[in-house]
């Protein structure tokens, strides 16, 4: 946000150096009395401003003696007389700190009660507020007048922020990921104790899955402090539930962390340039009616920038229709901001001058208004390079503001937009000075220091003369504060005062130039990172080395490329995962099926992974078809991009014989072969088969089942995960297909006693349970089967698959034995596993069944009916 913004609010840096109106940065007091003065100095100077006026003085108290008055100005005479350089005062300074938020009172009126409703517990509302309006209208400022009432409530709120970047459009989650960094470390500044119980809380909900939010969220670690690292979940899950599992993770770490703030408000601003993952995570949070805290989301955007065609419109869309179905639970606001009135710039400039009288500044005011169109960054531009001009400028003799008006009208005729305003501004510095505004301006709305150490000191020895090169990054920053073109440093990182300076710093670039030098940013900050210090860059360095045309062949940028689309797949967001998957592809060679065969397969899986998911199935066709026509690539080399084709098939098409066909097809090709003939043929096969893996289970001794390893063999782990598919699939192809169902169920059962534990053995133990109390009719073995597969659920590090477990062992074999009101806590068990790992489906069955064998109990139907609304 601009530290020239306190036209539009008051929570922001200002321009000049902050001081009292009666003191000097040289430390001298000057207290003036009011008395009446000649105007004969400025009638001689022969360049007279047009408006006259004094400005607000300080009454001198009545204890001061007249030799005291007198000794303090000729000290302060001294001064100016041996400080050459004024630029160390502060009086003759534009304090934009002394502007206020004017000409916004209905704007506020409606945040602030948007606000008052968010803070009644009894309403159990969502407020979502959409600011819109111009950029430099002042909706961020607007929205950040709430961060002062929020710091004065009782039982402490919290006002956390993120920003969008333009240049970084693509980078999934940047916002919400800034806003929820601030939200992890004003927690921590309330010390160990909140911390421990948030840990607590987040450790209950996810379990393990908590690391997931910590691969999204750095600062989490701080809090969550933990030196174990968790098994990793399946890498064979579905893109539905790898969306499942983000979304349930984010909905517990908001509803955890509104629990312990009076009021939780997340302000993203710059949502039109916010990729689709972020927009469907604002949908997500505020549609959560199991959060029961107040929650406030404010989003600002630039309405001019967003049409009907554009994805924020959708989502403006959703929610709205949200609002409509909520039950009064989310309450949307939408609030337009405009530019400044003519009568609001005047009052504006009096505030920043300290004049009394608005006919003074009308003329002023009347210009600036012309000039800037009451665009209120724009005005603040405008009125700093007034000063700089020497068009606007302090009196020291008069102690007075003095301008000119005819001689502003003709020198600013020309000035047409606020980035050729600060363009022009930057131009004037050295090319030194230049080149590094240049340079930061290719790393986002923020960096650290550090990073710009980096790009800096090999930037400025092959492109500037040695003789002109002599600022160190540290000393180029400090100057960038001081032109107010950044802001301080905040959590050690450096912001644009606003995303026009950015623009501005930018276009410094030549056109022509544009591409090649972004792509040279980004080849130094790659080289100069380790693998361990790229990660959390990883985005930003893409897109740099991303501005290169497509058709250049260059295996670093398709290798960076690679790694961005799988981190960006981890945390479902499939559109930028389609993205750089795309462009890694464009930059591999034409040989890249003999020359680079693996980088070329996983690129190819995850451009059809993401496809897939986004719905678009001729270009998943497309990569699949080149993918699998490579006669050199082995079939299990070839299992994942195998597997997204078959989930188009399946679970987009809803074709499962085909699905089923194709899959047996892979399996052969694994070794993994099943019967041929006809359905008598396949039943037989699967009786012969059950009775024999029932011996093989009681031959194993239980010390050998409670030891067994996690399988390693790569082959037998490809083959487990399209039997796992295969497993749901035959069960949807019909009753033509039982026998393939179960044999798949055996298949894996004697898979984990011959190679090992997979992620769904204790789910398939459990399903066999099942299969053995309907073929064999033992219950007793039935029984032993399902709490080996209980104690294999238990041990295993990953909860992939527990849902299933759950749900087969507590619907078709434990009720045999056990009383239903044990069920109850298990099955509720089996719902949230199944949300935090994104088996949504089994979640579901889990909370189906929970609900009848509540009704089945004799549970009173007011209580099943809350808890059916808690779980939506």
């Amino acid at each position: 946000m601009s530290a020239t913004a306190n036209l539009m609010g008051s929570g922001t840096k200002h321009l000049g150096k902050e001081s009292t109106d009666s003191t000097a940065k040289n430390g001298i007091s000057v207290n003036f009395k009011e008395e009446k003065k000649s105007d004969e100095s400025l009638e001689a100077s022969g360049k007279t401003a047009s408006s006259k006026f004094s400005m607000r003085k300080l009454s001198i108290s009545n204890e001061h003696k007249q030799s005291d008055i007198i000794a303090s100005m000729a000290q302060a005479s001294s001064t100016l007389k041996n400080n050459k350089n004024l630029q160390d005062m502060t009086m003759n300074k534009l304090r934009f700190s002394l502007v206020g938020l004017l000409g916004r009172d209905k704007e506020l009126g409606t945040l602030h009660a948007c606000l008052d409703r968010a803070m009644q517990p009894e309403e159990q509302t969502k407020e979502i507020v959409m600011i819109s309006g111009y950029s430099g209208t002042g909706k961020s400022t607007l929205a950040f007048d709430l961060k002062k009432r929020v710091k004065s409530m009782k039982g402490g709120g919290a006002f956390v922020t993120g920003k969008f970047d333009q240049y970084h459009s693509g980078e999934p989650l940047s916002a919400i990921t800034q806003a929820f960094g601030e939200l992890c470390r004003t927690v921590i500044k309330e010390g160990p104790s909140t911390c421990n119980e948030i840990k607590e809380a987040l450790h209950l909900e996810l379990q393990n899955e908590v690391y997931l939010l910590t691969q999204i969220i750095p600062d989490l670690n701080q809090i969550i402090k933990s030196q174990t690292h968790p098994a990793r979940t399946s890498d064979n899950a579905a893109s539905g539930a790898r969306q499942t599992r983000i979304h349930y993770a984010f909905r517990v770490f908001t509803r955890v962390m509104s629990s312990y703030f009076s009021t939780l408000i997340i302000c993203l601003d710059d949502l039109q340039w916010a990729d689709v993952s972020s927009l469907e995570m604002v949908e997500l949070l505020v549609s959560d009616a199991q959060n029961k805290h107040s929650l406030m989301i404010i989003g600002c955007y630039r309405s001019n920038e967003v049409d009907g065609s554009h994805i924020f419109s959708s989502t403006l869309s959703n929610l709205m229709e949200m609002e409509k179905t909520s039950n009064e639970q989310l309450n949307l606001t939408q609030i337009e901001v405009g530019n400044l009135r003519k009568e609001d710039v005047n009052q504006a400039i009096m505030s920043l001058l300290s004049v009394d009288k608005e006919e003074i500044t009308e003329g002023l005011a009347s210009i600036c208004h012309r000039r800037t169109l009451g665009n209120p960054f724009f005005l603040f531009q405008f009125l700093t390079m007034l000063q700089e001009e020497g068009l606007l400028f302090f009196h020291l003799g008069l102690f007075q503001w003095k301008w000119e008006e005819t001689s502003i009208e003709s020198k600013t005729a020309s000035t047409e937009n606020v980035v050729d305003l600060l363009q022009g501004k930057m131009k004037r510095l050295s090319k030194e000075a230049q080149m590094f505004l240049q340079c930061i301006s290719c790393l986002g709305a923020t960096f650290t220091a550090d990073t710009v150490s980096l790009i800096w000191e090999n930037m400025k020895t092959t492109n500037i003369e040695s003789s002109s090169a002599e600022m160190g990054a540290e000393e180029l920053l400090a100057l960038m504060v001081e032109e107010h073109f950044l802001e301080m440093p905040k959590n050690k990182k450096y912001w644009w005062t606003h995303d026009k300076v950015e623009q501005a710093a930018s276009s410094l670039i030549e056109d022509e130039n544009r591409a090649s030098f972004r792509r040279n940013i980004g080849e130094i900050w790659y080289h100069g990172l380790s693998e361990e210090n790229l990660e959390p860059c990883l985005f930003e360095v893409a897109n740099l080395l991303d501005t290169t045309g497509l058709g250049t062949t260059n295996t670093d940028c398709a290798k960076i490329n690679l790694k961005a689309a799988e981190k960006a797949r981890d945390i479902s967001a499939f559109d930028s995962c389609g993205k750089y998957a795309v462009k890694g592809i464009s930059m591999l060679p034409s040989d890249r099926w003999a020359s680079q065969p693996a980088m070329a397969l996983k690129l190819y899986s995850l451009a059809a992974d993401a496809a897939a998911f986004l719905g678009n199935h001729d270009e998943l066709e497309k990569y699949c078809s080149e993918a699998l026509s490579q006669k050199s690539i082995s079939t299990l080399e070839k299992k994942d991009i195998y597997l997204a084709k078959l989930d188009r098939i399946a679970n987009a098409e809803l074709r499962y014989k085909e699905a089923v066909d194709l899959c047996l097809t892979i399996l052969k090709d694994l070794g993994c072969r099943y019967p041929r003939g006809g359905f008598v043929i396949g039943v037989m096969k699967a009786y012969g088969s059950v009775r024999q893996t029932v011996k093989m289970i009681k031959k194993t001794p239980t010390e050998e089942l409670e030891a067994l390893s996690p399988a390693t063999d790569p082959t037998k782990l490809a083959t487990a995960s399209l039997l796992t598919r295969l497993n749901e699939w035959t069960y949807f192809a019909g009753f033509k297909y039982l026998p393939v169902l179960v044999l798949t169920i055996i298949k894996m059962v004697q898979m984990t006693l011959l190679h090992g534990v997979f992620d769904l053995s204790a789910s398939c133990f459990a399903a066999f349970s099942a299969v053995v109390l309907l073929v064999v009719g033992d219950v007793d073995v039935a029984q032993y089967i399902g709490e080996c597969a209980l104690q294999m659920q238990e041990r295993s590090k990953s909860e992939v698959g527990k849902a299933r477990t759950i749900l087969n062992l507590y619907l078709m074999t434990f009720h045999h034995v056990k009383p239903l009101q044990n069920n109850l806590k298990p099955l509720l068990e089996g719902y949230q596993s199944g949300m935090r790992t994104g088996d949504k489906s089994m979640a579901m069955w889990c909370l189906y069944f929970y609900v009848i064998q509540q009704y089945m109990i004799g549970k009173p139907l007011n209580l099943m009916e809350e808890q059916c609304q808690a779980s939506i």
